[in-house]
C-alpha cells in the first residue's frame, strides 16, 4: 500500500491511530468516535441524532457509546443547570490518559505587556487575601451507574417494550424518574427480564415495590441495583420429556333383562334406560353375514 498525502490547512481533525487502529473497540464505535471528534462544541451527540447523522441503528450507537466510555474515550455525567433541570454533559476524548491541554492564544493577538512602573514611593503592603475554600470550589461529578443485564438478542421490539415498562414505573411514582441518558443505560437490563419471560407488570412490580421511606438520591442507581440483584433465573433451553398418553379406560358390555339393552358401564351398574339395577354381564355374540 502506498500513502497519497495532502497537506491540509482547513477543516480538517487530529487523530491519534491509537483509536483507529483499536484491536477491540470495533468499527462502529470508531466511526462514532471520530465523528464525535470532527464536530463542534455544542453540537447534539444524543444517540438519536448520531444514529440520524450516520445512518446507524440506536442500538449499535448506543453500544458504541458504552464502549468508548469504557475504554476512557467517552465522559457523560449528569448535571443540574441553574434552572434546576437535569442533562447529561457528554466530553470526547482525544488522548485518553494524556492531560487536557490549555486553549490555544487566537493567532494575531500580541501578549499584553506589563506597563514600566515609574519610581516613586513604594507601596504600602496589602495584605493577601484568604484562599478559597478548595471543597466549595471543586465540582461534584455523579458516579457512573452501576452495570445492568443485557438481554442476549436485542430485538427493537423488545428494548421498545422495556423502555415503555420505565416510562410506565415514572408515571405511576415520581420517585422513580430517570432522564434520558439514564434511560439508555437501564433499558438493557429491563430487557433481559421480558426476554427470561417475565410479563411487563411483574417487571414493574419488582422494582416499584418495598421502596425505602427516605428520598431517593439517585433513582437511576437504584433501578440498576434492583435489575441485576433480583434477576431471574433464565428458563431452560430444553424442552421437558413427553409424557405417555395415558389408555382410555373401556367398560364392560352390560345387558338389562328388563328392557333388553345392552350398554358399557362399570359392573353392577344400572340400565341408564330404565333405571333397572337387574343388569348381567352381555354375552359377545358374533354377527353372522
Amino acid at each position: 500500500m502506498v500513502h497519497e498525502t495532502t497537506r491540509h490547512t482547513r477543516d480538517f481533525t487530529v487523530i491519534t491511530n491509537r483509536l483507529l487502529q483499536h484491536p477491540t473497540i470495533g468499527g462502529v464505535a470508531i466511526a462514532v468516535g471520530c465523528h464525535m471528534m470532527s464536530v463542534a462544541e455544542g453540537t447534539s451527540v444524543t444517540i438519536r441524532c448520531l444514529a440520524d447523522r450516520l445512518g446507524f441503528s440506536r442500538q449499535k450507537v448506543a453500544d458504541a457509546l458504552h464502549a468508548l466510555e469504557e475504554h476512557g474515550y467517552l465522559r457523560r455525567t449528569v448535571i443540574r443547570t441553574a434552572g434546576g433541570r437535569l442533562i447529561t454533559r457528554t466530553v470526547i476524548c482525544h488522548s485518553p490518559g494524556a492531560p487536557a491541554s490549555a486553549p490555544d492564544r487566537p493567532a494575531g493577538r500580541p501578549r499584553p505587556r506589563k506597563p514600566t512602573a515609574k519610581p516613586g514611593p513604594a507601596p504600602e503592603p496589602v495584605p493577601a487575601p484568604s484562599p478559597p475554600s478548595t471543597r466549595a470550589a471543586t465540582p461534584t461529578t455523579p458516579r457512573s451507574l452501576p452495570s445492568v443485564p443485557r438481554p442476549g438478542f436485542p430485538a427493537q421490539e423488545l428494548l421498545r417494550a422495556a423502555l415503555h415498562v420505565l416510562i410506565d414505573l415514572r408515571n405511576t411514582n415520581p420517585r422513580l424518574y430517570v432522564s434520558e441518558a439514564e434511560a439508555e443505560h437501564l433499558t438493557p437490563g429491563v430487557a433481559a427480564w421480558l426476554e427470561r419471560g417475565v410479563p411487563p407488570e411483574a417487571v414493574r412490580d419488582a422494582l416499584a415495590s418495598d421502596l425505602p421511606g427516605e428520598r431517593l438520591r439517585r433513582p437511576a442507581a437504584f433501578l440498576a441495583h434492583r435489575l441485576s440483584a433480583k434477576l431471574p433465573p433464565a428458563p431452560p433451553l430444553t424442552a421437558p420429556p413427553p409424557t405417555k398418553p395415558t389408555a382410555p379406560t373401556t367398560h364392560p358390555l352390560l345387558h338389562c333383562e328388563t328392557c333388553d339393552t345392552c350398554f358399557r358401564a362399570p359392573e353392577a351398574a344400572p340400565c341408564p334406560s330404565c333405571k333397572s339395577p337387574d343388569t348381567t354381564p352381555a354375552a359377545y355374540q358374533p354377527r353372522r353375514c
